[in-house]
């Protein structure tokens, strides 16, 4: 029977793997080191794992979110002008999505982070082929995890928009998440993305974990990642770099299988977008946008 450890405490979601140990004196010290708050698990294998989470001890309701327009450009004033538009964008998106969707699928689980978002923008290929350009903005939204939730749905959302802003005609499929659509194709490539993202930031620990004869590591939604088919002996900067790579043409591929199922592979070699094209069309081109259908 396989090892299974959890990422996130399973009574605690914002609690996460931090610490794993054959030793409960080490676990222990490691615990009195933390400047977190801390929560312990023991696995009863045959030979137990310790492993220590640490976390924030209050989770916020997405629905008491309030980034009103004066606070938004507070946080913002000093972002280039592209890091600006970007995220009042992803803010609405954000809002129309905590809007639609069930109250306990969105909690805010971490600080909103503006600057990434420009970060972001800086690691894109702009005028690369369309699939490239558009997986590129998704992946790195999604890389550097801007926003308090909703990271992988909001990126979707700018995919989208980035198409759109080479032909404003195009139709996206379908990926609301309450249809058979989404769970057919969809997901899966969310699921992937959550495991690959969770490896790159988690590599030196799940090593630890693999030394200690754990087979898989669950985190939340059930998503399980097999040790063993990740490397994970590596620098922790190597595996952000190479993880990151990974996790870019992941998206890439998607962004080519959505405008595959969308029959539009005319676009498939079209050049993607400038920067100064993408921004002018969330700009201009989304002003009478209900972003609410999208979810």
């Amino acid at each position: 029977m396989a090892r299974l450890v959890f990422y996130h405490h399973p009574q605690a979601e914002n609690f996460s793997l931090k610490y794993s140990s054959a030793s409960v004196a080490e676990i222990r010290s490691q615990r009195d080191q933390s400047n977190e708050s801390t929560k312990l698990i023991g696995y009863p294998f045959e030979t137990p794992v310790y492993v220590l989470y640490e976390g924030d001890t209050e989770i916020e309701s997405a629905q008491d979110i309030d980034f009103d327009q004066e606070w938004l450009s507070d946080r913002i004033r000093d972002l280039p002008r592209a890091g600006q538009v970007v995220t009042f964008r992803l803010v609405e998106l954000l809002e129309a999505a905590v809007d639609v969707r069930d109250e306990d699928e969105f909690r805010l689980y971490k600080e909103f982070e503006p600057q990434k978002i420009q970060q972001a923008l800086n690691h894109v290929s702009w005028e690369a082929p369309l699939p490239t350009v558009a997986g590129e903005v998704l992946s790195n939204l999604i890389l550097r995890h801007s926003l308090p939730n909703a990271n992988h749905r909001t990126g979707i959302a700018m995919l989208q928009f980035c198409i759109e802003s080479v032909d404003p005609d195009f139709e996206m499929p379908r990926t609301h998440v309450d249809d058979d659509t989404w769970r057919e194709w969809v997901n899966p490539y969310i699921v992937d993305s959550k495991r690959l993202i969770t490896v790159r930031r988690n590599n030196l620990r799940f090593k630890q974990l693999e030394d200690l004869d754990v087979d898989l590591v669950e985190r939340k939604d059930g998503i399980q990642i097999r040790l063993a088919e990740f490397e994970l002996d590596m620098h922790w900067r190597e595996a952000l770099s190479q993880y990151a790579e990974q996790h870019e043409s992941h998206c890439t591929d998607f962004a080519d299988a959505v405008l595959k199922r969308a029959e539009r592979d005319d676009l498939l070699d079209c050049q993607g977008p400038t920067k100064q094209e993408f921004i002018t069309y969330l700009e201009d081109g989304l002003v009478e946008r209900d972003f609410r259908e999208m979810f």
